[in-house]
């Protein structure tokens, strides 16, 4: 349990780390826009509903892909092809930050004055 703490601790001050970046903000609104664009577009097209299609959009964006869900219709099939090319850049780039924001937290951690 005590690791459970100290792990939640080190998260959120990687976290605040990361809210100060411009850059990561701007990522993170670029991952709830794709999102909500993929949401939005599999509920109107595929029919599914809206926790259906938002869990989709995430299955799709992180490449799991279980293939419980998938698009049915040409243009879904053909959106997907775009969204997919397009999100994986998109989330590369959040790992990425999140990558950067780790390593700037261990960083300043193994510091001598403790900041």
């Amino acid at each position: 349990m005590i690791a459970f703490f100290i792990l939640m601790r080190n998260m959120y001050h990687v976290l605040r780390i990361l809210f100060r970046q411009d850059e990561q903000k701007a990522v993170m609104f670029s991952v709830a826009f794709l999102l909500a664009v993929g949401m939005f577009f599999y509920h109107s097209v595929e029919q599914l509903s809206y926790l259906d299609a938002l869990y989709f959009s995430v299955m799709t964006l992180t490449t799991v892909g279980y293939g419980d869900i998938h698009p049915i219709t040409p243009i879904g099939k053909i959106f997907t092809m775009g969204y997919v090319l397009l999100g994986i850049g998109v989330i590369s780039a959040l790992i990425v930050n999140f990558n950067r924001a780790l390593k700037e937290f261990h960083s300043n951690k193994n510091k001598p004055d403790g900041k």
